[in-house]
């Protein structure tokens, strides 16, 4: 398996791709929308011409309308102004409708591209990335495009069309003002960029700050945070973390907008001496401009300078924003666990009661400094119950997270009825259930349905009794509708972990994995569990991961793994011929070895 180095950064190609590239990579964006641009692009170029009607109509109004006192001529003028305006304020309704119909769906197309990017990516990604740094990047990040995404084109594209349309009429009018004008945005634009270089690297500051923020109060006020804040007497060094994380992109925040600010109030005093500018040249280097025209062109100047404002003031907010759009390219640009050409595999579990070997498995993660495990074979049938037994770190998990298809293996093949599967193919026809399990908070109901979200009230009911949760649900005043908040924390530990068994069983798979999925309940109703379970799955294979031993029978096979590898494997018959099941959980590693090999006779 290619090895998945740690942290997104690392794992993203296109870290090193040019600014351009990136502004590329985002347009391709809206090229499913290109009629609706094209339609947007005619809305903005009809509305800026009608905005440029006016400054043209007043000139008439000061150099003939008004000198010669002609009424009708005036009115006329006028009306055709307020005309001029009302059409323009409509037809900016309809482009606003527009534009923010187009930047939505992309935006809501790339949050889903992002969630199923995220959703496929290797298992051991999930083990490395915090997960306030996934909901950073799926609400923060995205949520900040947002706006950029929907006005970012129609800003754009009306402010360049202003600009050509006023320095238009001002070369017009007068090429002199015109090119002193176009001299003026140049300098503008170059220092706008010198202020937005700052602005995007204290952005990308900030979202790693606002990450690591999402990070303390997803550990710390939660159940277990609060538990061992209170606990261990360091609630106030808690809260000093999150206070230090808090002034630190409060801080940024403030230099950001105090740079922004500047840059807007450099450039707006710069365009407000613009007017006054046009008076003096009129007057002294221009000479020959009528009144209107002088009017006209100053007007042109503020309308100049509303555009140039704009599109400084966009590209300072584009650029502040290339940051979060190169978090969210990160992610999508890691390798997946399943080829995209597949997708998530269909959601039904098969009921072929196949038997799954493992051969040759080796697996070492990314981090560590010693092999998982090494050289594993493992048989399992139809209507078998294997225990798999060892240390802590023997490598058990890591051996049911590969048999059940969600780790894949550096070495050696799971095959299944004889073919060899990838690790998304052995979905449909194993189910595990791990220590730690996931528990939504929501009803017992919705719990038990996500398995099977067609499973008939006797089918709840008989997996309900099967996990031995009878009892609790008849004492809980909603039943089976009862909230089990969040991370099913309003149940204990041992009520959530027969719930998730109680789930697990109405999959229907044809193999249950149970990883110490009952080490929270007492020897009476795990050995209870474990019975429900060997009833439920006598057709399918049972794997049991367990320090505590349960039950043995004739049939069962028991493997002992040791440092990643198989030291023992016996048969239950064995097992309880020999006396030898304490041994399995109990004593230090010597004594369970060589009381193994004295089972064996030797």
């Amino acid at each position: 398996m290619t090895e998945v180095q740690q942290g997104p950064e690392a794992m993203n190609p296109a870290a090193s791709q040019s600014t351009s590239a990136e502004w590329f990579r985002i347009a391709r964006r809206f090229a499913p929308y290109r009629w609706r641009l094209c339609w947007a692009a005619v809305l903005v170029v009809t509305s800026v011409t009608l905005s440029m009607i006016a400054p043209l109509l007043l000139q008439r109004v000061i150099n003939d309308a008004l000198p010669s006192h002609d009424t009708r001529l005036l009115i006329a003028l006028c009306s055709a102004m307020i005309v001029s305006g009302v059409l323009s304020s409509g037809i900016y309704v309809a482009l606003n409708y527009v534009t923010n119909s187009i930047g939505q769906h992309v935006v809501d197309q790339l949050r889903i591209e992002v969630y199923s990017r995220v959703q496929r990516l290797p298992l051991e990604f999930f083990s490395a990335e915090p997960n306030s740094e996934i909901q950073a990047r799926m609400t923060s990040d995205i949520g900040g495009i947002s706006d950029i995404l929907t006005y970012a084109a129609q800003g754009a594209l009306a402010g360049i069309v202003s600009l050509l349309a006023a320095g238009l009429v001002m070369f017009i009018l007068s090429w002199p003002l015109a090119l002193t004008s176009l001299f003026l945005a140049c300098a503008l634009n170059l220092l706008n960029n010198r202020f937005s270089a700052r602005r995007r690297t204290l952005a990308t500051e900030r979202q790693d700050r606002i990450g690591e923020m999402l990070g303390l109060v997803g550990e710390q006020l939660s159940m277990s945070g609060i538990i061992l804040g209170r606990t261990l007497l360091r609630a106030n060094r808690q809260r000093s973390s999150f206070v230090n994380v808090s002034g630190q992109i409060a801080d940024l925040t403030r230099r950001q907008r105090l740079i922004g600010g500047t840059a807007r109030a450099v450039i707006g005093v710069t365009l407000a001496c613009l007017p006054p500018t046009v008076y003096i040249l009129s007057g002294t280097l221009v000479p020959g401009l009528s009144l209107g025209t002088v009017v006209v062109l100053a007007t042109m100047q503020t309308r100049l300078s509303g555009p140039i404002q704009e599109l400084l003031s966009l590209s300072g907010s584009m650029q502040g924003s290339m940051a979060m759009f190169q978090r969210i390219f990160a992610y999508l640009d890691m390798r997946p666990a399943v080829p995209e050409d597949t997708g998530l595999i269909v959601e039904s579990k098969s009921r072929d009661r196949t038997p799954i070997h493992a051969r040759d498995i080796s697996y070492s993660y990314p981090a560590a400094t010693r092999v998982a495990l090494t050289d594993i074979n493992i048989d399992i049938s139809p209507g078998s119950t294997t225990l798999i037994v060892g240390e802590t770190g023997s490598g058990k998990s890591t051996l049911a997270l590969i048999l059940a298809g969600l780790l894949a293996p550096a070495c050696g093949t799971i095959e299944v009825d004889g073919t060899p599967r990838s690790t998304f193919e052995l979905w449909p026809y194993v189910t595990l259930v791990p220590q730690e399990t996931a528990i939504f908070n929501t009803t017992i109901r919705d719990n038990l349905l996500f398995a099977r979200p067609d499973a008939t009230e006797p089918e709840l009911l008989d997996a309900i009794m099967a996990a031995q949760l009878g009892k609790l649900i008849s004492r809980l005043p909603d039943g089976i509708e009862t909230m089990v908040g969040d991370n099913g924390h309003q149940l204990s530990g041992g009520e959530r972990q027969r719930l998730a068994i109680a789930r697990a069983l109405l999959s229907r798979s044809p193999i249950l994995i149970a990883d110490e999925a009952t080490s929270a309940l007492d020897a009476a109703t795990a050995a209870a569990v474990h019975q429900s379970l060997r009833a439920h799955y006598h057709h399918g294979a049972l794997v049991l991961i367990a320090h505590r031993v349960p039950d043995l029978e004739d049939s069962d096979t028991i493997v002992v793994l040791q440092d990643g590898r198989i030291v023992e494997r016996r048969s239950g018959a064995e097992m309880m011929r020999n006396n030898t099941t304490a041994s399995l959980i109990s004593g230090p590693r010597r004594d369970r070895h060589q009381t193994l090999e004295s089972s064996n006779g030797n």
